[in-house]
Order: structure tokens, then C-alpha cells, then sequence
């Protein structure tokens, strides 16, 4: 499959988890096709392991026959970018590996559906206690940034609708995850509300 696609370049292959942990070291791959066993919860665990070997430049891409949303939202939290159902069409893998480099989310929607359940949830208040968000300690691009991505758009979009260049709104994004203390723009989208970034208009306009 991948042999028929000359953009595409298979430079490892590894059978255990240290395996893969250490080409990884070694490679730093665009994208780590991870069969994680997910009905396994132990597993989760190593997701977050694997993206600290280049949290900058490698996306994780889920392979699973695992249908629970909880599972897959869970290695999403841990710095996968996309889960990919081995019950689908094969073929259907490399529109996926496409998407996630070019920094798009590949999620079954069961996932899309549960994602947006969490994205909607009101945070717990506590009126006796004021905490300042972490958005305060972004500033005005970054929040922009922060807020475009919140809305779901991609790097590229955003780059395009502020006139930089894509590496730039890149860079720019591991800043800012950074400074909110999430791992990806998936944990942004989650966490938007307590975090700060979530536009008010859409907040808005939810409550209309």
C-alpha cells in the first residue's frame, strides 16, 4: 500500500512498544501509525510516552479495533491526533495519514460526537474561589491563535487568515501549548472554556 504512494516513505516497522519508542528516537517520523490495543487500558499510558520523543515534528495516528469513544478520547489526551477504526476500508488509511500531516484530526464519529459532548460541558464553578485563566499569559497573537484553533480551524487556515506563514502559526502553537500546559490542539478544543481561549461569541451563541 504504502509502495504505491511515492509521497509516502515507510522508514520503520516494529513489533513492541520499546521497539517503536527507540525508531522513534532514531527517525522522528512525520507520523507514528500506533496499534495501541486500546480495549487494553494499560496502553493509554504509553500514547503520551511515544509523543515525548518529538512533541515538535511526529503525529501519533491511532489504529484500533476498539469502538469505545472513552478509549480513544483518553489517547487523544495523551498527544494522538487521530484514531483510525480497523473496520473501515483499508484504502481509506492513506486519506488519513494525509490529513494528520497536514495537522487535521481523523476521528470515527462516534469519537466527533463524544468530542463535542466534552467540548459543550459547563466546568464545575466554585464561587468562593477566583482563578485567573491561563489565557492571561498569552498574548494578543497567541490568543488569536489560540481562539482560531478553538474553532476548529487548521494551522494552515489560520496562517491564511492572519497572512503568516504556516511554519510560523506552527510555532507559534507549541508556544502556546506550552504556556496553557496541554499537549495538542485537541486538548486545546476540550479545555477551551477553562482555559480562557473559547471566543465569546460562541458562547453566545450557544446560550441563544
Amino acid at each position: 500500500m504504502f509502495q504505491s504512494e511515492s509521497d509516502l516513505e515507510l522508514v520503520g516497522i516494529a513489533n513492541t512498544f520499546e521497539d517503536t519508542f527507540l525508531q522513534t528516537h532514531q527517525y522522528c517520523p512525520d507520523i507514528i501509525l500506533f496499534d495501541c490495543m486500546l480495549r487494553e487500558g494499560h496502553c493509554i499510558g504509553q500514547v503520551s510516552e511515544l509523543f515525548s520523543c518529538c512533541p515538535n515534528t511526529t503525529k501519533i495516528l491511532i489504529l484500533t479495533a476498539c469502538l469505545n469513544p472513552e478509549r480513544h478520547l483518553l489517547a487523544l489526551r495523551q498527544g494522538a491526533i487521530g484514531v483510525f477504526l480497523l473496520n473501515q476500508p483499508i484504502a481509506l488509511l492513506i486519506k488519513a495519514i494525509y490529513k494528520v500531516y497536514s495537522g487535521e484530526v481523523w476521528l470515527p464519529n462516534s469519537l466527533a460526537s463524544e468530542m463535542m459532548k466534552e467540548l459543550y460541558k459547563p466546568a464545575p464553578t466554585h464561587p468562593e474561589v477566583i482563578v485567573t485563566p491561563l489565557a492571561n499569559s498569552l498574548t494578543p497573537r497567541e490568543l488569536t491563535i489560540a481562539r482560531l484553533l478553538a474553532q476548529g480551524k487548521t494551522a494552515r487556515q489560520i496562517a491564511e487568515k492572519l497572512f503568516l506563514s504556516e511554519k510560523t502559526v506552527r510555532n507559534q502553537l507549541v508556544i502556546i501549548y506550552s504556556k496553557l500546559g496541554v499537549h495538542n490542539h485537541i486538548d486545546l478544543v476540550l479545555h477551551a472554556s477553562q482555559l480562557g481561549v473559547q471566543d465569546s461569541s460562541l458562547q453566545s451563541i450557544k446560550s441563544g
